[in-house]
């Protein structure tokens, strides 16, 4: 990847691309279009961003309690920022002062999703979102001949946000545009993971043989999942206490028959044998033909008979 003040590139699936800095026409439009989708909103009764605080304690999103351990959070975030800026304390106490500043963080984040939704269907949430959809739309290109990869613009960005190229290129052209790069990189408590290799480049955490772990030290896979490590290159499958199980998490064990009392196997389920002789006993009245039943004829039966003799 290769990255100035006006351009930025990435790869996929082979192919160069590359975000680049609008022009000032570009910019032009992209705030008329900003200013015009922020008075759309206000004349259509949408909240601003100043009514937010209400309008989430109105939906119950957030209250004096959700404060209070909002900020105690936010508390334990700087407190930790101060030890680790400080030092003078053991490398272990260290790192456990920036997991729990992680965790802290993440929670913090975790308790603002409701004021961040809400955020983004507000009059400045809007419109600040049509001008970055603009702007991005016209700035995403290919990195060799700098075409357009949207060749039709905004309107066709808008039908395909979901297109893996134009997912990363957001991503980058947000970069770009803030003159920041990835803020999981400027965050302390990474910052210090990082420099004593607890973490990965993608700051997942790693024991002292690059293997990834979880927050209790256990061994996981790509994707989370519990595991043990046979060999350099192999693991199986485990949970919680070690003990193997499939890829799906089932256990990896031959069942064995349940004993009574006195040592004896004992049949999995009687109702099952029940329901068993049931059946049997229905299918065999089902094979086997019904009787002809012989006895004195019905009266009407008789009268037909009759009739039918004398005509």
């Amino acid at each position: 990847m290769s990255n100035s003040r006006d351009k930025r590139t990435f790869k996929f699936a082979d192919e160069d691309y590359a975000v680049i800095r609008p022009k000032i026409e570009q910019v032009k439009e992209a705030n008329e279009i900003r200013a015009k989708v922020f008075n759309d909103a206000l004349q259509g009764g949408d909240l601003l961003r100043d009514q937010l605080d209400n309008e989430l304690r109105k939906r119950e999103l957030w209250n004096d309690e959700r404060e209070k351990q909002y900020q105690a959070l936010r508390k334990k975030v700087v407190d930790g920022e101060y030890s680790l800026t400080k030092g003078g304390i053991k490398l272990s106490e260290a790192k456990d002062i920036a997991l729990e500043m992680a965790r802290s963080r993440a929670e913090m984040i975790s308790m603002l999703s409701g004021r961040s939704e809400l955020d983004s269907i507000t009059c400045e949430g809007k419109a600040d979102a049509a001008r970055f959809n603009f702007l991005f739309s016209r700035c995403l290109v290919y990195n060799t001949t700098e075409e357009p990869y949207f060749k039709e613009g905004y309107d066709e960005y808008m039908a395909n946000q979901d297109d893996p190229v134009a997912v990363a290129g957001a991503t980058e052209f947000f970069y770009l545009m803030s003159g920041t790069e990835d803020l999981d990189q400027k965050l302390p408590e990474n910052k210090f993971l990082k420099e004593f290799d607890y973490v990965d480049d993608k700051f997942r955490l790693v024991d002292n043989q690059g293997k990834l772990i979880d927050y209790e030290g256990n061994h996981i896979d790509e994707n989370g999942n519990l595991i043990k490590w046979i060999n350099d290159d192999e693991y199986i499958f485990v949970d919680i206490t070690g003990r193997e199980v499939t890829k799906s998490g089932d256990w990896e064990v031959e069942f064995s028959p349940f004993l009574d009392d006195d040592g004896n196997p004992v049949s999995a389920n009687k109702e099952d044998d029940t329901e068993e002789e049931v059946e049997e006993v229905v299918e065999e009245a089902v094979e086997e033909p019904p009787k002809k039943r012989r006895g004195r004829p019905k009266k009407a039966d008789t009268e037909k008979n009759k009739e039918a003799h004398a005509s």
